[in-house]
């Protein structure tokens, strides 16, 4: 079984603060999201936090979110942490680094294990935006948190590409989860799922107390929660998870963890920049009548509301589960197989660099041209 580890800092805001004793406590301890859980089912998974280092790539990406998180307790009194000099990244295939987290000097050491990054900020459009012309620092493989949608062979672009230069962009979302990993993860607890209804995080702030009267024919609305623990067990009582037709747009990142979780999501496609795909479109509204229309349609027809269920676990199924890590696998395996030499990788690196900032440039200045139209 392949050995994967996820790495992160102690000054990143996001996923796990504890590396153990199981996976439900490494979640629990996450300071915002559930992230690439699913990976526990696909592989020996494990997580190594390492205190924060002062390499210019280890701190790339809190100057994107730096400004949005302050007065957040970020790492825990008494947390444990290690020097990242100090692992032995050797005992791992594979290492996904959250936000650069491994300097350059350390994986120049360790030439047998791929090495993945995501950046947490910037989601599924980023490489074709700041991060254009990624993978940087001597990574191997720049993951874009896109859903897979194709299976690669041995001819795709993406295979070539790290047998010729030892680096790739990979499909690969934020959240590797399956239609049941967040099910999964609870299943040693009694939870009893109901005709609940579970808003996403920025609905409830415009969710009126009007809406709050008018949606509650549907279900009991839930609305306590503090943690990411309390947020999973609300969605395995729910039996819709919804997004109000006003709140602000997302990439969408709740409705895989709410699908997982069992529950039917429910949003505008135009609020979900990242995933609209997610939502069919015979269940896309615009206002809060349309919303309410859609819920009659699904209360009264309990085919519709199973095959709609259906669609979205299998969607979540193939785009974040499976083909996500069958095709890092498949990169795996061309890595193993390139001769590119480090001096080479690097060439290529800095070929990739220039032709991205110019492509940004490009963009910048048609985007300027048509709004002057």
């Amino acid at each position: 079984m392949l050995k994967i580890c996820i790495v992160k800092q102690t000054s990143c805001y996001d996923l796990f603060t504890k590396t153990g004793p199981n996976l439900i406590d490494i979640v629990n301890s996450s300071n915002w999201r559930s992230g690439p859980i699913g990976l526990w089912d696909l592989a020996d998974c494990h997580v190594v936090i390492v205190n924060a280092t002062t390499d210019r790539e280890c701190t790339t990406g809190k100057k994107l979110w730096g400004k949005y998180v302050t007065n957040w307790t970020i790492w825990p009194e008494g947390g444990k942490a290690e020097n990242v000099e100090a692992v032995d990244w050797s005992l791992y295939d594979i290492v996904i680094a959250i936000d650069v987290a491994v300097p350059t000097r350390i994986i120049r050491q360790f030439r047998t294990v791929l090495w993945c990054y995501y950046f947490i900020e910037g989601g599924p459009t980023g490489i074709d935006t700041i991060f254009r012309g990624s993978p940087f620092y001597g990574y191997n493989v720049f993951l874009n948190h896109r859903p897979a949608k194709f299976r690669l062979s041995r001819n795709s672009a993406q295979y070539m590409s790290m047998v010729r230069t030892k680096r790739a962009v990979l499909d690969f979302p934020y959240y590797i989860q399956s239609s049941t990993t967040i099910q999964n993860l609870y299943k040693h607890e009694s939870i009893t799922r109901n005709s609940c209804i579970f808003f996403s995080h920025h609905s409830y702030s415009v969710l009126q107390q009007s809406h709050r009267v008018r949606i509650s024919r549907y279900g009991t609305i839930l609305d306590s929660y503090k943690s990411i623990s309390d947020i999973h067990k609300l969605e395995l009582r729910s039996k819709y998870f919804i997004v109000h037709p006003d709140s602000k747009p997302c990439a969408g990142l709740a409705l895989v963890e709410a699908i997982s979780a069992g529950c039917l999501a429910l949003s505008p496609r135009d609020k979900l920049w990242g995933f609209p795909e997610l939502i069919d479109a015979a269940l896309d509204y615009s206002d809060f009548n349309q919303l309410l229309s859609i819920l009659d349609r699904l209360e009264s027809d309990l085919c519709l509301y199973d095959k709609a269920l259906r669609q979205q676990k299998a969607k979540v199924d193939t785009w974040f589960f499976e083909l996500p890590f069958d095709n890092l696998v498949l990169i795996l395996e061309a890595f193993k197989r390139s001769n590119c030499s480090p001096l080479k990788q690097k060439i290529f690196e800095f070929i990739s660099a220039i032709t991205g900032q110019i492509l940004r440039i490009a963009a910048g200045i048609a985007r300027r041209i048509l709004i002057a139209q």
